[in-house]
């Protein structure tokens, strides 16, 4: 009974649904069109991520490149530079080991992350070097350069002056003037000269020309003002010549000596006589003055 109630009520409600007019709808889409355009709609996040990803790993590479041009560029310019001041000595240790004895009033400047690289310092005034052995070791002052591997040697590079003294192994000495080159053997000496070429010599006694190291310093026909130039730096005074001074000095004088001994030990056989004055100035007139 139950079934049969069920049924008349299914067939009651289809009747109402066909009795419903007929309602024609129309799509503007095709369902392949619609398809497609899910499609792509879909794969759009994934290309977008794609293109980032890539935009981003091009953003790291510039990052890098940049990092390394500075670091190397940090590396082969940052130089160090050390100075001897007046009235000094001071000994200097390069990355190599090499030593390096500076003079009063000397500099010697070069790039210590870049050392493996090239050997190469910038130096100005006097001092001695005892190089250890390894790739091409190169010197620069302003008139000359010198070049070795494994030796040891003096350099007097100040002002116009340029003079080089072997002392053990090779050296090879070019003048910047005019790129004169010449190789100098143990206890050999070249200087440049006025018009920019080198002059050979013997020493008949190098280590005079290193007695500096030992606070000792010889001069032999050497013009007065060199000499009063040399107490200058050692003593680190200043010397005012009352006058023109033509003359030439052969003697020495010793640092463990006062200033005022020393001057009177060169003055006095050259007929002249000095007097103190204030900030460390020394006025040189002759006796006659």
């Amino acid at each position: 009974m139950k079934k049969d109630n069920q049924h008349n009520e299914l067939n009651s409600d289809m009747d109402f649904l066909n009795s419903l007019p007929e309602i024609e709808m129309s799509f503007s889409k095709s369902k392949d069109d619609v398809w497609k355009e899910l499609s792509m709609k879909t794969a759009a996040p994934a290309k977008e991520v794609k293109v980032i990803k890539l935009q981003w790993a091009k953003y790291a590479a510039v990052a890098c490149i940049a990092i390394l041009l500075g670091l190397t560029g940090f590396i082969n310019l940052y130089t160090k530079t050390i100075y001897c001041p007046k009235g000094e000595h001071l000994s200097v240790l390069l990355p190599d080991q090499s030593e390096v004895d500076l003079n009063a009033n000397s500099s010697i400047s070069y790039k210590p992350y870049w050392w493996k690289v090239s050997r190469k310092v910038k130096f100005e005034g006097e001092a001695f070097f005892k190089i250890t052995k390894g790739s091409k070791f190169e010197i620069a002052s302003n008139y000359g350069k010198t070049y070795i591997l494994g030796t040891s040697f003096n350099i007097y590079a100040r002002g116009n002056q340029y003079k080089v003294t072997c002392y053990t192994g090779k050296v090879k000495v070019v003048s910047t003037l005019t790129s004169d080159k010449i190789l100098l053997l143990p206890n050999d000496h070249a200087y440049v000269t006025k018009n920019g070429l080198l002059e050979l010599r013997k020493c008949d006694n190098s280590e005079a020309k290193i007695s500096w190291r030992n606070n000792l310093f010889f001069f032999t026909d050497t013009p007065i003002r060199t000499v009063f130039e040399e107490i200058e730096l050692q003593y680190n005074i200043n010397i005012v010549e009352k006058g023109k001074f033509s003359s030439t000095y052969t003697g020495n004088f010793d640092l463990g000596k006062s200033v005022d001994s020393t001057l009177y030990n060169v003055c006095m056989p050259m007929g002249l006589k000095f007097v103190k004055g204030p900030n460390n100035n020394y006025i040189i007139t002759t006796k006659a003055q």
